[in-house]
């Protein structure tokens, strides 16, 4: 997966939204941090990873890679926030989705006592970590994080 090249375009985004928002404003910032919990939230329910009490499948790809696409935006567009140059992915030794999807959590919710650039990092790891265990390709990643990021810079440089 190019991370850099889906970074840039992040920014991008990110510099007509500072335009019309006031990211320094602590409840436009808060309600990013619930942002990124909710995606985050959604990408586990579609799939079905915490449903022990039935055997459910997870949905297929064209519902599950949308939910992740949306936690990899908000995470990068806090990391441009935070000043992040270089995007650094770190090994998640963790195998397990549930305990990393409640990790990424806790990291995400402690966001709004401090936008820490390694906790950053860290939560993009974690994502990263979980797109490998829904066994997602680089291109497919690639290729729909940057189909949906050209179709909202065209709709939000109109």
């Amino acid at each position: 997966m190019n991370i850099e090249e889906i970074y840039a375009k992040e920014k991008l985004i990110n510099s007509y939204f500072r335009k019309k928002y006031d990211y320094s404003n602590i409840d436009i910032f808060n309600k990013q941090v619930l942002e990124l919990i909710c995606e985050l939230s959604e990408l586990a329910y579609e799939t079905k990873c915490f449903k022990y009490w039935k055997n459910e499948k997870q949905s297929p790809k064209e519902v599950t890679i949308p939910e992740f696409a949306d936690c990899l935006m908000i995470t990068l567009s806090f990391c441009d926030l935070a000043g992040i140059k270089k995007i650094q992915i770190f090994d998640v030794k963790e195998n397990d989705i549930v305990k990393l999807f409640i990790e990424t959590n806790k990291l995400a919710s402690s966001l709004t006592i401090k936008l820490d650039k390694t906790k950053l990092l860290k939560i993009l790891s974690n994502i990263m970590a979980i797109s490998k265990l829904l066994k997602y390709t680089d291109e497919e990643l690639n290729e729909y994080c940057m189909n949906k990021m050209n179709k909202t810079l065209a709709m939000i440089s109109n």
